[in-house]
């Protein structure tokens, strides 16, 4: 092969090379005419994403804050009131009411009867403005107590209500509710003012 042949190969092998690189990104579009004609593509620019993310982000929940609390329960007999001073954790201080009051429904103290244990708070509401703390309970079967275990309870949520300063008033709700009585034996004030 002569020095010539191979400079032609190699001017053909190039110039191959070359339309191939200039026909990449080159659209043929059919006009409907016999022969095609080559538009040119607009070159796209990387765009910079960013990494995917595999796992759902935890969510940061806030530390709980512990703070003692008394909650009040009966005695074995139902004759009288026991107080007990419980660590209850709250995530923020307004919670402290829901908290205490849950405080109420257990005892680790076999001479401290729960009185609320079968009981639940549907809506737990304070307005800090006017001092007043709305209750809506909803009553379970064992929640229907006689005439001293109503008082009793009653006692113990007023008791458990009013540590606390800035509640002033207390509106109890039954089923979301207003009631003369929650168990049938005593009159329920609305709303229960704080004593003197």
């Amino acid at each position: 092969m002569t020095k010539t042949s191979r400079l032609v190969q190699g001017a053909l092998l190039v110039s191959a090379i070359t339309l191939s690189l200039t026909a990449c990104g080159q659209k043929v579009q059919f006009t409907g005419a016999a022969a095609p004609t080559a538009t040119p593509q607009a070159t796209a620019t990387p765009v910079a994403t960013a990494p995917v993310q595999t796992t759902a982000p935890k969510a940061t929940t806030a530390p709980m804050k512990q703070q003692q609390v008394k909650a009040y329960y009966s005695d074995q007999d139902e004759m009288k009131l026991i107080e007990k001073v419980v660590t209850v954790s709250i995530p923020k201080e307004s919670d402290v009411y829901e908290a205490a009051l849950k405080a109420l429904q257990k005892s680790d103290d076999p001479k401290a009867v729960p009185l609320f244990d079968d009981l639940k708070f549907t809506s737990v509401k304070f307005d800090s403005a006017k001092g007043e703390l709305r209750l809506d309970l909803a009553f379970g079967p064992k929640t229907q107590l006689g005439a001293p275990g109503e008082d009793l309870f009653l006692q113990a949520l007023k008791k458990t209500m009013f540590q606390f300063p800035e509640v002033k008033s207390l509106y109890v709700l039954r089923d979301g509710k207003q009631v003369d009585s929650l168990m049938g034996h005593l009159e329920l004030p609305y709303p229960i003012k704080r004593p003197n």
